[in-house]
């Protein structure tokens, strides 16, 4: 089992603030906390998936809890090695555990004090799928936690939450993360794990990502994995993700401008009958004509 694969997305998860990609509003907003000792009771960290709200969340707590470090806004080695298992950094899936009866339960918890560190800090993930009974008990604790207890919610899904909670939470807005950072990340992790690759390829590797450095970091697990210890190339990536080349698009565009159906319509299905995502290609459609109209 120590030879198990590990996928990229979770191999180079961030354990430190320093490792976090984008978001320096919000790493800044949160050391700055740890730094002038103005912890609250209840934060809430909510934007699109894969864009680092829940590894932020077990950094933050991790660096909390950290009593050993004299760098107080990193926590030390064994820390960030057993970060997965400590006992006063519960995770807890808001899917999965979405009764009043899964929140009575976590009422009663809270009420231990932390096992080794100053404080017990609970991360609830996509909280917003919690039933509105489980919301109104939710809501008691939120008024009175114990010294002792830290809430971090992640949700990528804000709207769903009542107000009653959101008044009661600090609240951080995650933003899809930039593509070239995207594309400098997976320069530097092809690059220690000894990937060959085409420019155009981890261009279009950081597109597919679509703002999210997990998803990014999946399609160049697949993409790897299926050149093996060859080159990824342009062309392989197209063909695994039903993609087509921008000759073709340039072609359905201007066929539609001119009023060329029966080429438009045998073009298409030939690129349905070759595997082609359709909405894909539409969303690469509407990149080449926002960018045509930029330039």
């Amino acid at each position: 089992m120590d030879n198990k694969y590990l996928a990229l997305y979770r191999k180079y998860r961030p354990k430190t603030f320093d490792e976090v990609q984008d978001q320096q509003h919000i790493v800044k907003t949160l050391q700055n906390i740890i730094k002038f000792k103005k912890l609250s009771h209840a934060y809430l960290f909510c934007g699109p998936h894969g864009t680092g709200k829940t590894s932020l969340a077990k950094i933050f707590a991790n660096t909390i809890n950290c009593t050993h470090s004299k760098d107080i806004l990193k926590p030390c080695d064994e820390c960030i090695k057993n970060v997965d298992h400590n006992l006063d950094i519960v995770e807890i899936d808001a899917a999965s555990n979405t009764s009043v009866e899964d929140i009575r339960i976590l009422k009663e918890k809270i009420q231990h004090m932390p096992t080794s560190s100053k404080y017990k800090i609970y991360i609830i993930d996509e909280v917003h799928m919690l039933s509105k009974s489980a919301f109104n008990a939710l809501l008691k604790t939120l008024e009175e936690p114990p010294a002792h207890v830290i809430f971090i919610f992640a949700t990528t899904d804000p709207q769903k939450i009542p107000l009653t909670i959101l008044s009661r939470v600090q609240r951080f807005n995650f933003s899809k993360i930039d593509k070239n950072v995207l594309i400098n990340h997976l320069k530097n992790i092809f690059g220690i794990e000894k990937i060959k690759y085409e420019p155009e390829a981890i261009n279009l590797i950081a597109t597919l990502g679509n703002g999210s450095v997990r998803d990014t970091l999946s399609i160049a697990d697949q993409i790897a994995i299926y050149a093996g210890d060859k080159e990824i190339k342009l062309v392989d990536l197209e063909k695994l993700f039903g993609i087509t080349n921008v000759d073709n698009i340039i072609k359905l565009i201007n066929f539609a401008s001119a009023h060329q159906i029966k080429e438009l319509l045998e073009l298409t299905n030939k690129l349905v009958n070759e595997g082609i995502d359709i909405e894909k290609m539409v969303n690469q459609m509407i990149n080449l004509l926002k960018d045509y109209v930029i330039y």
